[in-house]
């Protein structure tokens, strides 16, 4: 693109903060989220990015509502936004749900996608990425 220096970087590190349960704006944010990717390998540059899902993103990381406290009939709202989140983890993005916000929410570990780790806080996660050179992207 024109009026971007890509010029000595190598890698792209980057944290994106998930807090919306807003499907629409969930798919939206996730695809910006792709589309930054794919921009930086094609540029020659590695990024390094991780997503963290806590409050109501929380619901995205479920491979089910049932037994949540979000409403079940939801489910096909969720498909493309879960869709959007297998794509990233083969891509290579590290996607982290807050342990915190699973338990308020009635989430159990059994009921995670393949490939979603958890963390106490996520929170904490952010401060000490941000620690480490990470760029913070809230998505609310």
């Amino acid at each position: 693109m024109k009026g971007e220096d890509w010029t000595g970087l190598a890698r792209a590190r980057a944290v994106w903060d998930f807090t919306t349960g807003d499907p629409r704006r969930f798919q939206d944010r996730l695809s910006l989220l792709l589309h930054a990717l794919k921009q930086f390998r094609h540029e020659g540059i590695e990024p390094d990015f991780v997503l963290l899902l806590h409050g109501p993103a929380t619901k995205f990381a479920a491979r089910t509502l049932v037994g949540t406290k979000f409403d079940p009939m939801e489910e096909p709202a969720l498909a493309e936004g879960r869709a959007l989140i297998g794509d990233a983890l083969r891509a290579g993005v590290r996607i982290v749900v807050c342990r915190i916000a699973m338990e308020r929410c009635g989430i159990g570990e059994d009921n995670l996608w393949p490939g979603v780790e958890v963390q106490q806080n996520v929170f904490a996660n952010a401060i000490a990425l941000q620690n480490r050179g990470y760029a913070y992207l809230p998505i609310g």
